[in-house]
């Protein structure tokens, strides 16, 4: 029987509804699918998305991954893991810090002003290798050195071949710094796993001192472990073990003793541990200008120094304006952070190598910051050891 004709005018639409249905419910798959993962996996390919942001004389990429974290108020009363890193740098032993940490985590990429789109692109790959729980917790942000601005007409043409092997170490510590939206902070570098319950113990313990001393530092120890311990120790027992058998040591103990000795360390080992809170052992006077305790503390603490370059004072000039704005550093129980592989003197030439070619910048960087800091704190001059190499 013939179909009237009609009967095409009808199905013609069907069909078409029908195709707009299925484009329709597979766009909606994608934004739920994209809304779960976040954008490293979603926009791995993208780039028009891309928004730039000046920082002085360096372009920033806000948020290549946001951790779920930033939707939540409770955000603000946590401690924020604060990161930086060269691109070539992301990799497994990345996961293996972030999975340690409880709480939120912001971290600066570093990459070289040339081929800025593909390299944008690579680390949002990279990143998206990394597994889902670790991401959760982490945003990342990429900067790159730009003295002619961050337009997309100007971007496209970059090409500053001198940034290869140029790290600008504090701007990364800064932007990383900048996006964090918690009332504390812990600025550390790559590839330090931090012990077992160590924000929640710590966070517990700075909602005490430092609402009622907002100008303290809680110091904890680092250790370095022997790189044929494959699983780092996260528990102060385990470290114990370790720490007396000759493969565990305090932090570049074997390179450079007095950086970040601590006295005491057997008291502390004997400590009893509370599995909720940490507690404050004593104050730790600032006495060695090659002291560089780490630490977590309020989010008002002053910027790292820009001037200083890599491997040449660039993480001690902080503590040196914490001194000079009288901040106190308290050493705190039980909690602690490792680092794979133990430094040794043999390490030595190779740092001595680096700081040769950026020995000239540190000069002016230390004149420069002795005259800010006597012009606004002159009274902290002699409660300060002297500043230098």
């Amino acid at each position: 029987m013939k179909r009237p004709n009609g009967a095409f005018s009808y199905e013609m639409p069907k069909a078409l509804l029908t195709v707009i249905v299925t484009v329709f419910l597979t766009i909606s798959t994608i934004l739920i699918i994209c809304n779960l993962d976040g954008p490293a996996i979603c926009n791995s390919n993208a780039i028009d998305d891309i928004e730039f942001l000046t920082y002085n004389d360096y372009c920033v990429v806000p948020y290549i991954t946001k951790s779920s974290l930033e939707n939540t108020m409770g955000i603000f009363d946590r401690i924020t893991l604060v990161l930086h890193m060269s691109a070539d740098y992301i990799e497994d032993k990345l996961a293996e810090q972030v999975d340690a940490w409880e709480g939120p985590i912001s971290l600066a990429v570093v990459i070289p002003s040339v081929e800025i789109f593909t390299r944008i692109r690579n680390v949002r790959s990279k990143l998206s290798k990394l597994r889902g729980a670790a991401l959760d917790k982490m945003s990342t942000h990429i900067l790159f050195r730009s003295k002619t601005g961050c337009t997309m007409d100007l971007l496209k043409s970059l090409s500053d071949e001198s940034t290869r092997n140029f790290y600008p170490v504090n701007v990364a510590r800064n932007v990383a710094r900048m996006m964090i939206r918690s009332k504390y902070l812990l600025i550390s570098d790559s590839e330090f796993v931090a012990s077992r319950g160590f924000e929640s113990r710590m966070r517990a313990l700075a909602n005490d001192e430092l609402i009622r001393k907002p100008k303290t530092a809680l110091v904890f120890r680092i250790f370095e472990v022997n790189e044929t311990i494959k699983r780092l120790p996260r528990e102060k027992n385990e470290l114990r073990k370790l720490f007396f058998s000759g493969m565990a040591v305090e932090f570049h103990a074997k390179f450079t003793s007095a950086a970040h000795k601590i006295p005491n360390l057997i008291e502390w080992f004997n400590h009893q541990v509370n599995e909720t809170k940490a507690s404050v052992s004593h104050t730790l006077p600032f006495k060695r200008r090659d002291w560089e305790p780490q630490f977590v503390s309020l989010n008002t603490i002053p910027l790292h120094d820009e001037n200083f370059p890599f491997s040449l004072r660039d993480n001690t000039v902080l503590r040196w304006e914490m001194c000079r704005q009288n901040y106190t550093f308290v050493l705190v129980n039980d909690v602690f952070m490792v680092h794979r592989g133990i430094k040794t003197l043999a390490d030595a030439p190779a740092t001595k190598k680096l700081q040769r070619r950026s020995r000239f910048q540190f000069y002016s960087a230390m004149k420069l910051f002795k005259q800010r800091m006597d012009k606004r704190f002159p009274e902290t001059k002699q409660h300060c050891p002297e500043f230098g190499a």
